[in-house]
């Protein structure tokens, strides 16, 4: 008997927890999170703003303050907002409202994995379509996963990831023609070129969501602040499964903080895309395979992409770790088990990266 008196349910027996390793490392560059902390004049507003609060009451139910800030930074209407702690509680939101055992979700592999994890959460089926050599969804592969799953939702993250590229226009163009829904995680693509974003797709898509995060490019990955812009029909089915009062007192005011902050984060992120570039870079004239990045990372193979070896990545990824630098394995994927992903951080920890990357490969 087991000495479990209730156990998960059934249908995820299967799903492993989803972990990224917290190690002790000097340089941590596996989560994709911002080097720089927020302004110090960010925080003490936050700070003195709290200080006014009650905290004894509940905060504002709709986050007013914020939801306003939001519409006049991006330019669309407040009753097609809907915010959360996290973009992944906004995905959740979307499962549990959209999804369930009726329903399929279709990702495009390899992309973010808790698209399928939180798909499963809420008991929506899964099924994944292939990408193509360089990591694109060609038009024909997407036009095939469609019509052979016959999805409700459809899920792409650009940039994607891991591998860091923008998505194909014509193929979520593809899948919105053909799908009710059509998510577009945008959550790094503050660090992508001008024009990459799928916003302006919007006004002509009912069945379209943009997802984005403060997590990034805001430096607020510890305040948990997601969002997505929709039409207001989204909105109205998602407030069927909000919880009362899901959004802190604090989340609110640091989202509202942060707002008034957008010109010292857009310093940061061209400081981080320029990190960026120069991993690639270096990494190009080390002999490894690069895939070009428009995120806060770098995907790169460990070896010949021709000949996978999860062997040697495993100990690339471990002498890495060895000199104090922790980054991205994936051990569990077929795909990428002889890659790793490096987030970009400050200089002195792309320096550190570099150097215990040749001293690893060197000793090889």
């Amino acid at each position: 008997m087991s000495d479990r008196p209730l156990g998960a349910r059934g249908d995820l027996a299967d799903l492993a927890p989803y972990i990224s390793p917290q190690l002790p490392a000097k340089v941590r560059l596996n989560t994709n999170e911002s080097p720089y902390p927020p302004p110090k004049e960010l925080v003490d507003e936050v700070a003195e703003a709290l200080r006014s609060e009650a905290l004894n009451r509940y905060p504002d139910r709709d986050a007013n303050a914020l939801v306003d800030g939001l519409a006049a930074r991006t330019g669309w209407s407040r009753e097609g907002l809907w915010i959360a702690n996290g973009s992944n509680e906004v995905l959740l939101h979307l499962f549990l409202a959209f999804g369930g055992p009726e329903r399929t979700c279709l990702t495009f592999e390899p992309t973010y994995s808790l698209f399928s994890n939180i798909a499963r959460i809420a008991g929506t089926q899964v099924a994944a379509g292939a990408r193509g050599p360089t990591w694109e969804v060609p038009d024909d592969t997407a036009q095939e996963a469609l019509d052979r799953h016959d999805p409700d939702i459809v899920v792409f993250c650009s940039p994607n990831n891991p591998t860091g590229a923008i998505e194909s226009a014509s193929a979520i163009e593809i899948a919105l023609q053909r799908a009710p829904m059509v998510v577009v995680d945008e959550a790094y693509i503050e660090f992508a070129r001008r024009g990459s974003s799928f916003r302006p797709m919007l006004e002509a898509h009912r069945n379209l969501v943009i997802v984005n995060t403060f997590s990034k490019a805001w430096s607020l990955a510890g305040a948990r602040l997601g969002y997505l812009m929709a039409t207001p029909w989204v909105i109205e089915e998602l407030l069927r499964v909000r919880l009362p009062y899901h959004l802190s007192t604090f989340t609110q005011l640091a989202g509202v903080a942060a707002l008034g902050h957008e010109d010292a984060g857009a310093e940061r992120v061209a400081a981080i895309a320029a990190e960026r570039d120069r991993i690639a870079a270096e990494l190009g004239e080390m002999g490894l395979d690069v895939y070009p990045s428009q995120a806060n990372f770098v995907l790169f193979e460990t070896g010949d992409r021709t000949q996978p070896d999860p062997e040697r990545t495993r100990a690339i990824w471990q002498g890495l770790l060895d000199r104090g630098v922790l980054v991205r394995h994936y051990p569990s994927s077929p795909v990428l088990a002889s890659t790793l992903r490096v987030t970009a951080g400050l200089p002195e920890e792309t320096d550190a990266f570099l150097e215990a990357l040749r001293t690893t490969l060197e000793e090889m």
